[in-house]
């Protein structure tokens, strides 16, 4: 739905109303929800308390005019970047983007995104808004699927063995394909995904509350070395291990 086309009713409420306070008001009410609105430029032009708040920021006059850049690190810029050019091309919404970030205790949480195109009265996008909220799936309490949840389960509790997910769709009587579709309507993400995420999570606990070495970490959550640990840690943490340890651990002046 293209935000630009109203129907006469929405026309005559939203004329006469006292702009901006209603739904101002509104947006900053929101909590557990980040609200925020980019121009074509990619800078922020609005952002709800929340929002701002979670980026250790005291108000919202701190982030106006900012990019992805100035505000996170930039592996995690350029992949916000990525999202946004790919609406503004298209002119079609991202929605239901489940990935992980760090809390200001550097616990990682699952949140998801949605993302929408905002066009002018010629049907140009001329502008992004979107919502990021805790992701609440990841856990799969609303999961009605029961093979689902087993799997899930599988995943979490693997330690030293990693779960061979074909393996796994045998024994809890599906074919891949049948596992691979129901696990994503039921959590969004694919199997392969949901296991290197929990690795993840795993991995930062590892990194906050002990001082294995690196290698020793990666090895025990089934990375075939360092690097590939390294890697796949980066990619989604927006940081290698070595730096998350030194940032967040309980040691942070030992570094293995």
């Amino acid at each position: 739905m293209q935000i630009s086309l109203f129907s006469q009713e929405q026309k005559l409420f939203l004329e006469n109303i006292q702009p901006p306070t209603s739904f101002l008001q509104m947006l900053e009410a929101l909590e557990g929800i980040s609200f925020f609105v980019k121009d074509i430029g990619f800078r922020l032009i609005f952002a709800n308390p929340y929002f701002f708040r979670r980026l250790g920021l005291r108000s919202e006059i701190e982030l106006i005019g900012k990019d992805d850049f100035e505000l996170f690190p930039e592996p995690l810029a350029r992949k916000f970047r990525k999202d946004d050019e790919t609406i503004m091309q298209s002119g079609r919404p991202l929605t239901g983007l489940v990935e992980l970030f760090l809390n200001q205790q550097g616990i990682p949480a699952w949140y998801q995104t949605n993302k929408f195109p905002v066009f002018d009265l010629d049907g140009k996008v001329l502008g992004i808004m979107g919502t990021v909220q805790r992701y609440e799936k990841s856990s799969l309490t609303v999961s009605l699927d029961s093979k689902v949840e087993t799997l899930a389960k599988e995943f979490r509790n693997e330690k030293n063995n990693p779960v061979s997910i074909p393996q796994l769709a045998k024994k809890i009587g599906l074919s891949h394909r049948q596992l691979n579709r129901r696990f994503k309507e039921a959590t969004g993400l694919s199997p392969q995904q949901f296991q290197v995420r929990v690795k993840i999570e795993k991995a930062c606990k590892l990194l906050r509350e002990t001082e294995k070495a690196l290698v020793q970490i990666g090895l025990e959550l089934g990375f075939c070395d360092q690097s590939a640990f390294t890697a796949q840690f980066r990619k989604r943490m927006s940081m290698t291990p070595r730096q998350y340890r030194t940032q967040y651990g309980r040691n942070r002046s030992s570094v293995s």
